[in-house]
């Protein structure tokens, strides 16, 4: 293991014991301020503590202060850091003053010197230490930093490159060929890749320059040498959560986590996969109880406004091409012709049919006064409130809170080979189409958006698609 892919474990460690001291450095004032005796660390500890230890932890992932680059600029770092440890201080000042924590609401000077000492100590542990080994490791991997785009795209992000540590020794590649979406990457683009020596460290691929398909062969190409591959794109902005990447690198960037899954996962993997699990089960259990008397009113609203059942269920393909049954409350009048539908997304997916406009004169890649919807239909579309019992297929495994939509088996019997790619993820109740665009994208950007959503799913990541979703949602951007 390289020295980088450490960092973050101790940049996390470190923090934590540095706030430990930094607790008792500030009970040691308290005490000299106040005349009072003092305990052996054991004794003096209380829930004060572990609030500040969580408010630190949780702010300083929020921020990205463990994320690999906030190595490579030192202003950045220090300002990042000083940042963190302002909001840290805030969230622990409030819970300990609300909920009077027993050491702390004695002397409000407390709080203030052990916050103190924490930037003072955190900060020479990261820029005198971990810095330190951060720039080791640039010396003892001395790989280019590949950049593949046209001169236009690229130019704002060589000139940041060039300023940051570990990024300066630059390859520009540029791509020959003005084709776009499904063509594979150039060989001229995979041979520089995998023909560099050393493997390049870095590699930044601008995904405005290259078709979708190109970007996962040059990912692929990246990975396979070991590099650590960025993407760059108004696209994937939306997963760069913590803005520490759009902040470093002057646009919106997303760096490659992992390789899409397949059905044999890693150990890893596999970890990761439990996690999103319980965040899956957990939320939908939650939105299950909470929200039923919402569903209860809009069945009624659904039977009074039209005959049918409430709830449509319809075969939906997911994970790995498994079908299962989605259910949705009903929209639609009952034995209506889908064929419409049908030729319609077809099209769109073989031929790139052009966007449909919608009442408001917004282009959207979705059918537009469609006969079939209901009044009601109409109202639960606009507000995505059809979407709500799908925490059932949640509950049940078939479905994810974030992901890829579920997909209809006529449009996945005319996916082209790289569409493909988006069922390596289970199909989500909400997820990047939805707070990125919705129906305003085509499909091949929906696909793309899937895919780099794959490469970077994290349970951080979940949940800030999640707090995203309910403002998408208000906004009603690309809703129907």
């Amino acid at each position: 293991m390289t020295i980088r892919a450490h960092l973050r474990l101790w940049s996390i460690v470190g923090d934590l014991a540095i706030a430990c001291v930094s607790y008792e450095v500030a009970l040691i004032v308290f005490a000299l301020f106040h005349g009072y005796r003092l305990l052996p660390a054991v004794q003096s500890l209380d829930w004060g503590l572990l609030v500040a230890l969580v408010a630190i932890l949780g702010t300083f992932i929020f921020i990205g202060l463990y994320k690999l680059e906030i190595y490579v600029s030192r202003p950045l770092h220090v300002a990042t850091l000083f940042k963190g440890t302002l909001i840290a201080l805030v969230i622990t000042a409030f819970f300990d003053f609300t909920f009077k924590a027993p050491a702390i609401t004695e002397s409000r000077l407390m709080v203030y010197t052990a916050f103190i000492m924490f930037f003072m100590l955190s900060g020479a542990a990261r820029i005198g230490l971990l810095e330190k080994l951060y720039r080791r490791d640039v010396r003892k991997h001395p790989g280019v930093t590949a950049v593949i785009g046209l001169p236009l795209e690229r130019r704002l992000l060589v000139q940041r490159l060039e300023k940051l540590r570990g990024y300066d020794n630059l390859l520009e590649l540029e791509p020959q060929e003005r084709r776009r979406n499904g063509f594979d990457a150039e060989p001229a683009l995979l041979e520089a890749i995998a023909a560099a020596e050393p493997a390049p460290r870095q590699v930044f691929i601008d995904q405005p320059s290259l078709g979708h398909k190109a970007v996962f062969d040059l990912i692929a190409a990246a990975q396979a040498r070991g590099s650590q591959v960025y993407v760059t794109g108004r696209l994937v902005g939306p997963l760069d959560s913590t803005r520490l990447l759009i902040r470093l690198f002057g646009s919106p960037v997303m760096r490659v986590r992992r390789a899409p899954r397949t059905i044999t996962m890693s150990r890893r993997v596999y970890v990761g996969g439990v996690i999103k699990r319980g965040f899956d089960v957990i939320t939908a259990a939650f939105a299950l109880i909470v929200l039923s008397p919402l569903w209860a009113v809009i069945a009624v609203a659904i039977k009074l406004g039209s005959r049918g059942p409430v709830l449509f269920r319809q075969e939906r393909v997911g994970f790995n091409g498994v079908v299962f049954e989605l259910i949705k409350f009903r929209t639609m009048a009952v034995d209506n012709d889908d064929s419409i539908h049908h030729e319609y997304v077809c099209d769109l997916i073989e031929n790139g049919t052009q966007a449909c406009v919608n009442e408001d004169g917004v282009e959207i890649y979705k059918l537009v006064n469609d006969d079939r919807i209901t009044g009601v239909g109409r109202f639960l579309r606009k507000w995505s409130l059809d979407e709500l019992p799908q925490f059932w297929n949640v509950l049940k495994g078939e479905m994810s809170i974030v992901g890829p939509r579920p997909a209809l088996g006529y449009e996945v019997a005319v996916y082209k080979e790289w569409h493909r790619l988006r069922m390596l993820a289970t199909p989500g109740v909400s997820g990047l189409w939805q707070i990125a665009g919705r129906s305003r994208v085509d499909f091949d950007e929906m696909v793309f958006q899937d895919v780099m959503y794959s490469y970077n799913q994290s349970l951080f990541t979940d949940i800030t698609i999640c707090l995203h979703t309910v403002p998408a949602v208000f906004n009603r951007r690309g809703a129907l």
